[in-house]
């Protein structure tokens, strides 16, 4: 059954990355993928929020926080050491497959990219519903890049987003949990 699995991800892996590309595409895959091009994205929404988003903005940044820092010590301190599987461009034979993201010596599942992605397209759908499709569609295109750019498997970014939306999920409710906690707390005092 396992051996089934690794092999169908295998060839999923190598239709994704090697069959089904373009040069266009190998641009926006490789733009979409690079972690730091999404910091001033972020980093200006999270501003916006914090100055014009009122409580509901804040609880967003709040949940949003929380969700990627759980995601991310889920994904790359316990689970990808834990299960160890190398990655695509660690374990396939050079020339065999497309490579346009640097190797790198770390673990394969599950993919934090995805993870943390999903964990965020599952708050903001949460917080703001308007943008569900859109985040959940940045999301997917960060977890497809992954595959395309040559450093996972596709159930490595499949496993990140099913994480992710767990993660997003609790983090929502963490934040939820605290604010009724605090609303009656503020209550009582006034009392």
């Amino acid at each position: 059954m396992i051996a089934w699995y690794l092999d169908f991800d295998r060839e999923l892996f190598l239709l994704i990355n090697g069959a089904l590309h373009h040069p266009i595409l190998d641009t926006v895959m490789r733009a979409i993928t690079t972690q730091k091009n999404w910091y001033p994205v972020l980093g200006g929404l999270a501003v916006a929020l914090l100055i014009w988003g009122g409580r509901r903005g804040r609880l967003a940044v709040a949940m949003l926080v929380i969700a990627v820092a759980i995601t991310d010590q889920i994904t790359c301190s316990v689970l990808k050491p834990l299960i160890g599987r190398v990655r695509p461009c660690n374990a396939l034979p050079p020339g065999s497959f497309r490579l346009l993201d640097g190797v790198t010596a770390t673990f394969s599942f599950p993919s934090a990219h995805a993870a943390n992605s999903f964990a965020m397209a599952t708050v903001v759908s949460w917080r703001f519903p308007a943008f569900a499709i859109v985040a959940f569609l940045i999301a997917a295109a960060v977890a497809y890049s992954r595959v395309y750019v040559g450093v996972h498997y596709p159930f490595d970014s499949l496993a990140g987003a099913f994480l992710g939306v767990l993660t997003g999920r609790f983090a929502i409710w963490i934040v939820v949990a605290l604010g009724r906690r605090w609303d009656l707390a503020r209550l009582r005092a006034r009392g």
